[in-house]
This record gives C-alpha cells, structure tokens and sequence, in this order.
C-alpha cells in the first residue's frame, strides 16, 4: 500500500472530523473536557458538516523544519539500532472506530511506535538536559499506542547543529490508565461533537453545494 502524502488532500480526508493523536491532549481538561476540549468537540462537528477550510493551509517556521527534518530523523533513528536488529518503518493512519485515530512517525519492528519531533536547538537541548516530554506528547503516544495496538513507543527528537546531527531517545511503555482516560474522554467528545452537528444542520439557513 502506497503512503499517503502529509498534509495532502487524501491525508487531511482520513482525518476529517476525527479526534485525532496529535491533538487529543485537547480532551485531557484536569477536570474533564473544559473549553479545550468543547472548542475541538465543536471543530470537528465543522468539519464534517461543512468539509475542511482549505485555505488554512499556513505552515510554521516549525513545521517547515520538522517535514524538512524528518526523514533525516526517520534513518538516524534506524541506523542507530540496526545492531540490535531494530527497525522502524513507514505506516499508515490507524483507525480508532470510525471516530478517531492516529498516525504515529512509523511503526518499529519490537511492537513499538515511532514518534518523531524535530524541534529548535533551544528545545531539543532542553529535553536532553530534563528527559522530560511534554504532556501533550505524552498523551499523543498513548493514543497511537492505543490505535496501533503497540506496548511502547520510542520519543525521538532529532537536530542539526552546527552541522552535526544531535538526538535523543526515550522510550515510553503504555499506559493503560492513560489509556482507558483517554477512551473514556473520547466517548464523550463524540458525544458532543455529534450533539454540535444535529445544531448546526438544523439551523443552517443556506444549501451546501
């Protein structure tokens, strides 16, 4: 099966109206799922009433370094274990139901995930001095892990230093706490996504072509 390009047509349908791994710390609310996760709850129901804005299409100065990085990333991460017989390939989006999903960076041959940042030199450098990984990574592996049916996941962060490549591994296991959480703020996001939906077919005051 051939890879779907990121962020192509194709990519952005797979997603469209799905609660998805790169976002879902958005329904993660200490007590709930809070503004954040109502507002993504809300998002989504638009999408799959009106179809995705495609003149959103603004990419950062970060996001312009991580498609740049990381395939770079992607065969540092594979040269570095290939004594251990340890390989990382390609996938493709993991279908939770027919309401969510993820895509993790690649799936590795010892049942893990692969998920790759390629993040500014003062970051990068940062999680090396701390070995800390921000929340809403934490909850993003959980949910390919969860997706992928995988029991671990490896962090990896790559960088390019005055010409030298600099990177960094943790490996997370799963999470099965996190996990049920996540399932659980899930059925309640679709909930109201789908609440959010009925509303806005039944108030629109226009056709959709």
């Amino acid at each position: 099966m051939s890879q779907i390009e990121q962020r192509s047509n194709e990519w952005y349908e797979q997603r469209l109206g799905r609660f998805t791994g790169s976002e879902i710390h958005k329904l993660m609310g200490i007590k709930g799922l809070g503004l954040t996760g109502e507002d993504y709850a809300f998002s989504k129901a638009c999408e799959l009433v009106f179809g995705r804005n495609e003149e959103d299409s603004f990419m950062s100065f970060d996001m312009q370094r991580g498609v740049q990085y990381e395939p770079l990333a992607f065969e540092c991460f594979n040269r570095l274990n290939e004594e251990n017989f340890i390989v990382a390939t390609e996938c493709e989006f993991f279908e939770y139901d027919t309401f969510a999903g993820a895509s993790p960076d690649g799936i590795v041959s010892d049942n893990a995930v692969l998920e790759i940042k390629c993040p500014k030199p003062e970051t990068l450098f940062e999680l090396i001095a701390t070995n800390e990984i921000d929340k809403k990574y934490q909850y993003q592996m959980q949910m390919e892990m969860l997706c992928a049916e995988k029991d671990k996941a490896y962090f990896f962060n790559y960088g390019i230093w005055n010409g030298r490549e600099i990177h960094h591994t943790i490996v997370v296991e799963r999470d099965e706490v996190i996990i049920t959480k996540i399932k659980e703020r899930i059925a309640e996001a679709l909930i109201l996504r789908d609440r959010y939906v009925e509303q806005i077919k039944a108030n629109l005051q226009f056709n959709l072509m």
